[in-house]
């Protein structure tokens, strides 16, 4: 079994982060939290589409509610200035993260996609697909 490279860690804040950020978005197209509730961790195109899935429905949405089933994250680009590690990158302390998740409703699997950017302040998922 592979060891994974501590210097490429994914930090304890950016998983935690990157777990809400999809709960999040799961609870809007399950009609559990309303998409305005979002602002700040998604930008209005984001909160918008989410708005969309809630009302015209998703996949599987009969089945009962999602329930996140395993989620990773990766340094977007773990080269780059300040990717991944956002320890004395010299970039204000942002690093950028994807995030591939499955989520379950009933018997079934569900996919999401997301990409996150984590600062000092705070996390925000600025791109998000749900298939």
């Amino acid at each position: 079994m592979p060891v994974p490279d501590p210097e490429h860690a994914v930090p304890v804040p950016a998983r935690r982060a990157a777990h809400a950020l999809v709960i999040m978005a799961l609870e809007v197209v399950d009609r559990k939290r309303a998409p305005h509730h979002t602002r700040g961790a998604f930008p209005p195109h984001l909160v918008e589409m989410l708005r969309t899935l809630a009302r015209g429905g998703v996949p599987g949405r009969h089945l009962g509610p999602a329930r996140v089933h395993r989620l990773h994250i990766h340094a977007a680009d773990p080269g780059a200035p300040g990717g991944g590690d956002s320890r004395g990158s010299g970039d204000g302390g942002r690093a950028d993260y994807e995030v591939c998740a499955t989520y379950a409703r009933g018997p079934r699997l569900f996919a999401v996609a997301a990409r996150i950017r984590v600062t000092d302040t705070g996390a925000t998922c600025t791109a998000l697909r749900l298939v």
